[in-house]
C-alpha cells in the first residue's frame, strides 16, 4: 500500500487556498452533499480528513483544504450554504497567512483516541536518533532505549485497557492484535509477530520499514534502541514481568527487515 499523508498543511504556490473545519453529526450522504456543493462552484478539494468521534453519537470533525483559484465563488458564500446542510453544527474558516500555503491552525490539541498526540517528522526524529549519537556516543543509545522502554510501559497499559473493553484477556493476543496494529497505524513501521509466548516470555518479532533504523542505514550495525525499548516496555507491562528485546537483524546493516528476539534474560 502507498503512504498516507496526515500533514494537515498544504503548499501550492500561487493558488488561492482556504481551510474549513466542520463539526456535525455523522449521517448518510454527508460527503455527497458537500462534494456536490463544491462541484457546483468549481471549487477543488485539495485535502480532506475526518476525525473520528471517541464514542458513537459524538460529533464528527471534517477538515478540508479548498482551492478557489479557478472560481469566482467566495468562501463566505459557501460557508453560509454549508450551514444549511443538516449535518453541519459548527463551521470555521482557516484563512491563509501566505498565498499558496494553508495549515490547520485551529485544531488543538491533536488526539489519538483519548490521548494527546504530536506529529514529529523524520527531519525532527533524525535529531535525537542520529545526531544525538554523534554528540553522546553509546550513552545516547542507552538514553534512547530507556525513553522507549518508559513510553512502552504506558503504551502497554493503554493496550491492556483497550483489550479489557473488547473482552480480550489473553496478553499475547493483545500484543498481536492491538499493540502491533497501533505500532503500524502511528507510523513506526510494519510489525509482524512471528511467534510469541508469555510463560516464559519468548518469541520473535519482525518490523519492516522501521522509522528508527531507516535513519541509520549504512551504519553497518543494529540501530534500534528506541523501538527495541518500546517493545520491551509494552511486553513487560502486558506480561507483568521483565522482558528483554534484542535486535538480531536490522535494515541499518543491510538486512531486508529488522527482527527482534524476545527473552527473559536482561540484555542491555
Amino acid at each position: 500500500m502507498s503512504s498516507f499523508d496526515i500533514g494537515r498543511f498544504l503548499v501550492c504556490p500561487k493558488r488561492k487556498l482556504y481551510g474549513v473545519l466542520l463539526r456535525g453529526e455523522a449521517k448518510p450522504n454527508v460527503l455527497r452533499e458537500l462534494a456536490s456543493m463544491l462541484a457546483e462552484e468549481n471549487v477543488i478539494t485539495r485535502y480532506l480528513s475526518f476525525s473520528r468521534p471517541v464514542e458513537v453519537g459524538q460529533p464528527l470533525t471534517v477538515l478540508a483544504f479548498l482551492d478557489f483559484t479557478e472560481t469566482k465563488a467566495r468562501i463566505e458564500d459557501l460557508v453560509e450554504r454549508a450551514k444549511n446542510i443538516d449535518f453541519v453544527e459548527e463551521i470555521k474558516v482557516i484563512e491563509p497567512k501566505v498565498k499558496g500555503f494553508i495549515a490547520d491552525t485551529v485544531s488543538n490539541p491533536l488526539k489519538i483516541g483519548e490521548s494527546r498526540a504530536i506529529l514529529l517528522r523524520d527531519i525532527g526524529t533524525k535529531g535525537f536518533v542520529v545526531d544525538l549519537r554523534k554528540r553522546l556516543g553509546s550513552a545516547a543509545e542507552a538514553i534512547l532505549y530507556y525513553l522507549g522502554f518508559e513510553a512502552g510501559l504506558e503504551f502497554g497499559k493503554s493496550h491492556k485497557q483497550i483489550g479489557k473493553k473488547l473482552g480480550i484477556q489473553d496478553n499475547v493476543q493483545i500484543f498481536k492484535d492491538i499493540s502491533a496494529s497501533m505500532f503500524i497505524c502511528v507510523g513506526y513501521g510494519i510489525m509482524e509477530v512471528i511467534r510469541l509466548e508469555e510463560n516464559p516470555p519468548k518469541g520473535r518479532i519482525r518490523v519492516y520499514n522501521c522509522f528508527e533504523c531507516e535513519l541509520g542505514k549504512g551504519s553497518g550495525k543494529p540501530y534500534s534502541h528506541l523501538v527495541r525499548g518500546m517493545t520491551a516496555g509494552v511486553l513487560t507491562k502486558l506480561f507483568g514481568k521483565p522482558v528483554a528485546v534484542r535486535e538480531v537483524k536490522c535494515i541499518a546493516k543491510g538486512d531486508s527487515y529488522c527482527e527482534y528476539e524476545i527473552t527473559t534474560e536482561e540484555k542491555p
